[in-house]
């Protein structure tokens, strides 16, 4: 499946309170609602309506290559950090962070923040929290 471009598109399978708060959330964030049975980049499930992964995946998902570090860098990037603001925080230079980006660029198959966010939300590496 290849992602659109333009903003990300979800699609919220959740009934009762928690839908009305995703969604405002979700178009607080920029995202856009899609309406049900259209095509979504991401779909927000209750916890209890996902299934488990299936144990017998010998493939390695992408993205699961990624170091600890660049799933904690991956995590600001998607919450909108600059650069400069994510050395700060970690106290390492930005030339280190720049170091980690282009790492987990090249392990989820991206050339920019953006796609970068787009991605770790398609395969579940980050999620919003309400």
């Amino acid at each position: 499946m290849r992602l659109e471009a333009g903003p990300l598109r979800v699609r919220l399978e959740i009934g009762g309170s928690e839908a009305g708060e995703l969604a405002a959330r979700a178009a607080r964030d920029g995202l856009v609602l899609a309406a049900p049975g259209e095509a979504a980049d991401l779909i927000a499930q209750t916890a209890r309506s996902v299934r488990p992964a299936h144990a017998a995946v010998t493939a390695r998902a992408p993205g699961s290559d990624l170091s600890p570090r660049e799933l904690e860098i991956l995590g600001y990037l998607v919450d909108g950090w600059s650069n400069a603001e994510i050395a700060s925080v970690l106290r390492i230079g930005i030339r280190t962070v720049r170091f980690h980006l282009e790492g987990l660029y090249g392990k989820l198959g991206v050339s920019r923040r953006g796609e970068a966010a787009r991605e770790a939300l398609r395969l579940g590496l980050v999620r919003f929290e309400v």
